[in-house]
């Protein structure tokens, strides 16, 4: 019998407790003599629930990654629906100039091609996103439905399909033209693809027969050569990943729709977890670690319920997704309060905000578990712009009650008067504490249209600094501390003073950095917005609900900002905008605001993703 070390190299080691778990040490190995187990650090797969498309229906196509995806065209009817993923929700972008189903899609979200596909009829036609709108390609040579796809925008392939009958024809694509190269050595038509232009894998799919197929093929950019098989024949399922390491899921066997999922390592497939729910047609994209499957044909079930997305995580860790739960209810409903910006979850601060008459100066401080009482400010305050802890909070600008320069400090008890902001301002972004504060944005300021103005404050005055990188009109997002802060979303510069935007154009999806001197542009967020209520770091940061077009009533979405870019997690539990913030990333708060059908009253408490590595203890049979 072999033994582990003639097998591995390295004996297992035996240790009086478990080893620091990190990535580091996958695959290996131990003996704990403390709980007497023999345990490993394995790979953990699963299939989980993402967020739903907005679109139902089947045939779309995806490429992209698991959290920056996108899905175009399916059915029924037909359509050239087209929405970005990023990690759990979905937003619709422009839709594909020509309405399809079963298209071949590649490339990214921000450069991806559709092409071929079924509207009234097989077509050649190929369109290209650049991340705002799709525009009209050279054609394919052959008009095909049921196509796979790989690469990117400027060097892709398009294998198999339906033209008809059933063809092997595979065409590479510059970014220009396509071109025909050599056939399959099987034609078929909805296969599943992964890979690049010069390195891919073609599996699965329905032959002339026909008959499911378990064929797969790989290609060197010159040729295609068979390889090993699937394990079960099947079409019509998602795929991901690499040429050394795909993902194939879901889709229909030779006699029903299917959950079935299957990974390849470069050289044989193994099944992995099945999906929840079992069906086919659906845009699939990411990686063989992390893919995502949206849409698609789930019998028995109406085509606008055809709208879920499931998540599959092959890793190291188990993870624990970001949730929203209820806090406290807030005495009164209100709306556009001032808060604790940069105090913790279980001290926290709201002040100001309109209730149902208008305007009020009502006091009400958070311990994690209940509202109390404190004493009012000195007059009216809303729509300003604020920071600090609850012992130590300012409220600067804003309307007190017409808009002003006037600060307040508060010191846990009673409020106070503080410097002067350089100009009357209300509706910009603020945060920072007490001592070290910070402002931009908003209305108010001087200029006719837009404000890029920044001040800083030192606990007695403020000082105009550096201007943004450019400018936001009115109600940014904004969190972190005074040298190293984050602007997101707000109102366009050419909007109305005051005005609710009427088109997405009204908003902007552009996010900045601050270091305390100089502004700089960074990853724009999934959706522009405004109203949104942000917490954290200027490294781990969140923002929540706020306000888009055409809807006035707020949105439910959450982005988590990394330091270099957006992520989609979870939905707030109640639709709202105009909330005050608290807290950070790893422990938020989201207080009042107005929804729909009016002033909310509630608290909501943000818990982030938590990633936990976990070893398995290995047991004998």
């Amino acid at each position: 019998m072999s033994e582990y070390e003639s097998i591995h190299g390295t004996r297992v080691k035996y240790l009086t407790s478990d080893p620091t778990l990190d990535s580091t040490t996958e695959g290996q190995v131990w003996y704990n003599s403390t709980s007497g187990a023999n345990k490993a650090l394995v790979q953990l797969k699963a299939w989980s629930s993402g967020g739903n498309a907005n679109t139902g229906g089947y045939g779309a196509a995806g490429a992209g990654t698991q959290t920056a995806g996108i899905i175009f065209g399916r059915t029924a009817p037909v359509t050239g629906a087209s929405e970005e993923y990023f990690g759990f929700t979905f937003f619709t972008t422009a839709s594909l100039n020509t309405a399809r189903r079963y298209a071949a899609g590649f490339g990214t979200q921000s450069a991806a091609v559709a092409s071929g596909g079924n509207g009234t009829a097989r077509t050649a036609d190929s369109e290209e996103y650049n991340g705002t709108a799709w525009s009209e390609g050279n054609n394919l040579n052959t008009a095909r439905q049921g196509a796979a796809g790989a690469g990117i925008l400027t060097a892709g392939l398009v294998f198999g399909g339906d033209a008809p009958p059933n063809t092997a024809i595979t065409e590479t694509y510059d970014g220009t033209s396509y071109s025909e190269v050599n056939d399959l050595n099987t034609a078929r038509r909805f296969l599943g693809g992964a890979g690049t232009q010069t390195a891919a894998l073609a599996f699965g799919g329905i032959d002339p027969g026909p008959s499911t197929l378990a064929d797969n093929e790989s290609w060197d950019g010159t040729s295609w050569t068979e390889v090993g098989n699937l394990n079960n024949s099947k079409r019509s399922g998602g795929s991901a990943g690499t040429q050394a390491h795909a993902l194939y899921f879901g889709g229909h066997s030779p006699s029903a729709y299917v959950n079935t999922s299957e990974e390849w390592d470069g050289s044989s497939w193994t099944t992995t977890p099945n999906m929840a729910t079992a069906r086919g047609y659906m845009g699939g994209f990411g990686t063989a670690s992390a893919a995502a499957g949206a849409t698609g044909y789930v019998p028995g079930t109406p085509t606008p319920g055809r709208i879920q997305t499931e998540e599959y995580a092959s890793s190291t860790t188990v993870t624990t997704a970001a949730a929203w739960s209820s806090g406290t209810n807030i005495p009164i409903s209100v709306h556009s309060s001032g808060s604790a910006t940069n105090g913790p979850q279980n001290a926290n601060l709201m002040f100001g905000g309109y209730n149902s008459v208008g305007r009020i100066n009502t006091v009400n401080e958070y311990n994690g578990s209940s509202w109390t009482s404190g004493n009012n400010t000195p007059s009216v305050y809303a729509d300003g712009q604020q920071g600090g802890a609850q012992t130590a909070a300012f409220g600067a600008g804003g309307y007190q009650p017409s808009r002003t320069d006037a600060t307040i400090e508060y010191d846990g008890t009673n409020w106070s008067a503080g410097g002067a902001l350089a100009y009357p301002l209300s509706q910009g972004g603020g945060c920072g504490t007490l001592t070290a504060g910070l402002c931009f944005g908003g209305e108010g300021a001087p200029g006719p249209v837009g404000h890029n103005s920044t001040q800083e404050y030192n606990g007695s005055s403020w000082t105009t600094v550096n201007n943004m990188a450019s400018p936001i009109k009115g109600d940014p997002t904004a969190f972190g501390i005074q040298t190293a802060a984050i602007q997101n979303s707000g109102t366009n510069p050419a909007s109305s003073e005051g005005a609710m935007p009427t088109s997405p154009s009204g908003f902007v999806r552009t996010s900045q950095s601050y270091d305390g001197t100089t502004w700089t542009a960074v990853a724009s967020s999934s959706m522009g917005g405004r109203n949104c209520a942000g917490f954290g770091t200027q490294s781990d940061g969140v923002s929540a609900g706020g306000e888009a077009a055409p809807a006035t009533a707020g949105m439910f979405r959450t982005e988590q900002w990394d330091g270099t870019g957006w992520t989609n997690v979870a939905n707030l539990s109640t639709n709202s905008q105009h909330a005050a913030p608290g807290g950070d990333a790893p422990a938020g708060l989201y207080m009042g605001g107005t929804g729909a059908p009016g002033l909310v009253n509630t608290t909501q408490e943000f818990a982030r993703t938590v990633e936990t590595v976990t070893a398995s203890t290995l047991t004998t049979s």
